[in-house]
């Protein structure tokens, strides 16, 4: 008997490599704890897509730092990873902390569309090379959907970072 993905879960797409399930279903809040490992004296980040089917409010927190890393968030229209960063209003990472130190940060999102979220490891500001984290989205309606990590641990495109 063969394996029908159509027939699997309602409202989800199915990976046959079975690395992640991307629900289409719109959710009120996603998690994922991941990890960073940079080059060397490269900021490196993660980078998750996501779909917001109507104009929202999500909160962004990264919790449970460690490797003595200091967290850079940047959010963005579309699949583009530089330009405005909807946290800040400027071309940077946010970066409000230091070294293991959380930092959650709520951002108006203007209009339904695909966004990029990227979780970020300041270099000349950690003690190391890598890193954990805990991510997790909430939204005050319910309307995140395609959640996925796309890139892991690649160089940030930011034209630096900035508080607020």
């Amino acid at each position: 008997m063969a394996f029908d993905a159509s027939k699997s879960l309602p409202g989800a797409a199915v990976d046959l490599s079975f690395s992640q399930i991307i629900f289409s279903t719109p959710q009120s809040n996603q998690a994922s704890s991941d990890y960073w490992h940079c080059s060397l004296s490269i900021n490196c980040q993660n980078v998750y897509s996501l779909n917001l089917n109507q104009a929202d409010t999500v909160t962004i927190a990264v919790n449970s730092v460690t490797g003595d890393s200091v967290v850079r968030l940047a959010l963005f229209s579309g699949s583009a990873l530089n330009g405005t960063n909807l946290i800040n209003g400027a071309t940077t990472d946010r970066e409000c902390g230091g070294q293991n130190i959380s930092d959650t940060i709520a951002v108006s999102i203007p209009s339904a569309g695909p966004y990029s979220l990227a979780v970020g490891r300041d270099w000349g500001n950690s003690a190391d090379a890598s890193g954990t984290y805990m991510l997790t989205l909430s939204s005050t309606l319910v309307s995140m959907s395609e959640f996925a990590k796309i890139y892991s641990n690649t160089a940030t495109q930011s034209s630096g970072y900035s508080c607020p």
